[in-house]
């Protein structure tokens, strides 16, 4: 059985429009959503769409400053900030993984599905 993929991609960021573009081809079904940092109603838009994580690069001025209330409003929310410069990203669950790749995002992904 398949699961369900949703991914929030948080930003406007270049690197994550590729990463995007790429988990799109890597991995079936995926349902991704893009919100620019200046979109209105984020925290509900974020809500309403249900993802099991929202990425956001780690590099630009465009930080979900919204991390905590969000986090309490749905705590099986994965925050995955990415940082493309040095192949490091920062996880706000409990989990810190310490490489990205593709398949690395997706499992750590689907773990938090399969406990959710």
């Amino acid at each position: 059985m398949a699961l369900d993929i949703r991914l929030l991609f948080y930003g406007d960021s270049i690197f994550l429009a590729g990463l995007k573009v790429e988990l799109e081809t890597a991995v079936s079904p995926l349902h991704l959503l893009t919100l620019p940092a200046d979109a209105p109603n984020l925290l509900q838009t974020i809500h309403d769409y249900r993802p099991q994580a929202l990425l956001f690069d780690l590099t630009t001025s465009d930080q979900p400053d919204f991390a905590i209330p969000l986090l309490r409003q749905q705590p099986d929310l994965l925050l995955i900030g990415l940082d493309p410069s040095r192949d490091d990203l920062l996880v706000l669950s409990g989990q810190s993984p310490q490489a990205v790749h593709i398949n690395e995002l997706i499992t750590i992904i689907r773990r938090q599905e399969i406990t959710a």
